[in-house]
């Protein structure tokens, strides 16, 4: 028989008389449930002790309430049914079968119960201490009710500093909106995001947070929230980014970055209904001081000018790398084109100024190319290749210039691609030749050399500028092929017209920064002379000052092997660059061929005069010959006589011509009495 008691009490012996008064047997099984409103925990206990002594088979329930519905209610979790309740000290037995029927637990099952719980909460309790992720309960009023171990190793506060704080004290952030999150919790919602909190050691650290609700019966009673530190992560996450976004020299954001932030400004201004202006700004003729100085040397002049274009850029303008040495500028809304076009004179001012760098004074200058959205382009795309458009523009202009884009240039655009697809076939389509044009000798009016010119005779747009189709025969790569082609026939053709008699004329040729670099540069040169059969020492190979006088030892030893196989050098163009008599002295070269710049206006009172003066007169203390190029008049050939001028070179000699013309003018040209 299971029977089922509820007692009210106020000490043991008002119990124990109650117990005298029944006929209680030890092998029955008692279910007593008390009500203990007043009662500590610890007094509970040894009650629970003491009546185990006495019924070694009951189940005792207590609760703490002076409220009889939640007393009532506290017993019915156990099975209880119906008993009745008073405040007041009562008697009352009942034999309620169906209530211990329902119940049917013994003893040991009780027991094993409490063990269970005891396990499972030493289990949580287990996991949450040793968990490395920070743990901490909050009341509803976000006060803490408790903290991890973690939690007190990273803050250096524990529960008995915290007990009764708010949480909410704790966390300073205008960028999470903490109370609102807290509430969603406090709602039963499970809320996460990212917070920045200052740990013990005074450092800014990053958690990912989860506020997760404690419901028991559909009801929020607590707050749990566990924060996963993810400083190094983000750190980590960073360091990537600034790999994928940003340039590892200037620091500045790169391509990707700069397209990214791009799309986001116009769909600002398309959601605004307003216009910007982007800047392409890039570096003229940067190839030369890469060449001349190398490539880490040419990465610290780009950082100085990145840092000249950022003092002059106004605020809120955003300045990326876009390429090699191009810079992309986004304009703050509200820059009319008159005061972009002023900024662009300020920066193309600043990068002009001289550069002090390992010893020297270098001189760069820029173009810039402007468009505008959305009415030179509605998506970054279109902006951009309208941006550039205008950029290539400026530079054909000669560079140093600011050009806002217009739509002709777009068929200029159209025009490259179409003679960059073309040149691929230029060589295949026989579209290519050779014109040659004499170099004379001054002090015998004689024929010396002819300059080998490559020449493209395009199937539309008929002949094509040098200047046009080199550079991009360079970026394409084909520069290689064409050059070892103009060799291989160069040199074929000047041995068949010694053969006919044109004796001792050797020819020149032009040679690309990039050929000169080729590694098979040598052998490509022996097996043009083997294939055509002349002589080394009628062969002349020009070179500007920017792809010899990258002074390493490569190159260097590249023109001595040259030199021992009796190839004569000459530097083209020289006096454009950044030549040096220190320089010239360790090259074995034979020639120097002056600009043609310096002989346009060349007069005996003009600053040209002094300077090709001063050429001729290096030129010749170190041993090598001096050809003038350009030369168009009688006078100037008159005042480079005058200064010793070796050969010169021109149109006053003869323009560039087909080897058939060549010939015919070779024969009947009366060179003497047209230079004397």
């Amino acid at each position: 028989m299971i029977k089922s008691y509820t007692y009210t009490y106020k000490d043991k012996n008002d119990l124990l008389d109650f117990m005298n008064t029944q006929n209680f047997a030890s092998n029955e099984l008692y279910v007593i449930k008390a009500s203990l409103p007043d009662w500590k925990s610890t007094e509970i206990n040894q009650l629970k002790r003491f009546l185990l002594n006495f019924l070694p088979n009951s189940v005792f329930i207590t609760v703490h309430s002076f409220n009889k519905e939640e007393a009532s209610l506290t017993f019915n979790r156990y099975g209880s049914i119906t008993e009745s309740f008073n405040q007041n000290k009562e008697n009352h037995i009942e034999n309620d079968s169906a209530m211990a029927d329902m119940l049917n637990i013994t003893t040991n099952q009780y027991i094993n119960l409490s063990k269970k719980y005891n396990e499972i909460k030493e289990y949580f309790f287990s996991i949450v201490e040793n968990m490395p992720d920070i743990i901490f309960t909050t009341d509803l009023n976000g006060c803490f009710t408790s903290v991890n171990t973690a939690f007190k190793d990273t803050f250096g506060l524990g529960i008995e500093e915290l007990k009764g704080e708010s949480a909410l004290t704790y966390v300073s952030s205008k960028d999470v909106p903490i109370k609102r999150y807290f509430i969603k919790a406090v709602r039963g919602i499970t809320v996460q995001f990212e917070l920045n909190l200052i740990v013990k050691t005074g450092d800014l650290a990053t958690f990912i947070m989860h506020m997760i609700p404690i419901n028991v019966q559909d009801k929020t009673v607590e707050i749990f929230v566990i924060g996963r530190n993810i400083t190094k992560q983000r750190k980590i996450e960073k360091k990537m980014e600034r790999i994928a976004y940003y340039d590892a020299d200037t620091k500045l954001p790169n391509r990707m970055k700069f397209d990214e932030i791009l799309q986001k400004r116009i769909k600002k201004a398309k959601k605004a209904n307003s216009e910007f202006l982007i800047i392409f700004l890039d570096l003229d003729r940067f190839k030369t001081i890469n060449d001349m100085l190398g490539h880490k040397s040419g990465d610290k002049v780009l950082k100085i000018v990145a840092k000249r274009i950022f003092s002059v850029i106004p605020k809120g303008t955003y300045l990326g790398r876009f390429s090699g040495d191009k810079f992309s500028i986004i304009m703050p809304d509200g820059t009319d084109p008159e005061a972009v076009m002023q900024i662009g004179q300020e920066l193309l001012q600043s990068i002009q100024m001289p550069l002090h760098f390992e010893n020297q004074e270098l001189y760069v200058s820029a173009s810039i190319g402007i468009s505008t959205y959305p009415s030179d382009g509605s998506d970054n795309v279109e902006l951009m290749k309208n941006a550039d458009a205008a950029l290539n523009h400026a530079k054909q202009q000669g560079g140093s210039s600011i050009v806002f884009f217009a739509g002709e240039m777009n068929k200029e655009t159209w025009q490259r691609i179409e003679i960059e697809r073309s040149l691929r076939k230029a060589l295949e389509n026989n579209e290519l030749y050779i014109a040659y044009q004499p170099i004379i000798n001054t002090k015998t009016g004689k024929l010396s050399t002819c300059e080998a010119l490559l020449r493209w005779d395009h199937p539309e747009y008929g002949l094509i500028p040098p200047i046009q189709f080199i550079p991009i025969a360079e970026e394409i790569g084909l520069i290689h092929t064409f050059g070892n082609w103009v060799l291989n026939n160069a040199c074929k053709q000047i041995k068949e017209w010694q053969e006919k008699g044109i004796e001792h004329l050797s020819v020149s040729v032009n040679v690309s920064a990039f050929q000169f670099q080729n590694k098979h540069f040598i052998e490509e040169v022996k097996k043009a002379l083997d294939y055509s059969g002349l002589e080394a020492k009628f062969l002349h190979l020009e070179l500007t000052e920017s792809a010899m006088l990258n002074h390493t030892m490569e190159a260097i030893n590249t023109m001595q092997i040259l030199n021992e196989l009796g190839v004569n050098i000459s530097i083209d163009d020289f006096g454009t660059g950044y030549s040096s008599l220190s320089y010239l002295k360790q090259l074995p070269i034979h020639r120097l061929k002056i600009d043609r710049s310096f002989i346009n206006h060349f007069k005996t009172d003009s600053r040209e005069y002094a300077i090709v003066n001063a050429i001729m007169t290096m030129g010749h203390g170190l041993g090598l010959k001096v050809v003038a190029e350009g030369v168009e008049t009688k006078e100037q050939l008159t005042l480079l006589k005058k200064l010793k001028c070796d050969y010169i070179q021109g149109y006053f000699v003869e323009k560039p011509m087909s080897p058939k013309k060549f010939e015919e003018w070779y024969y009947s040209t009366d060179l003497l009495s047209k230079l004397y």
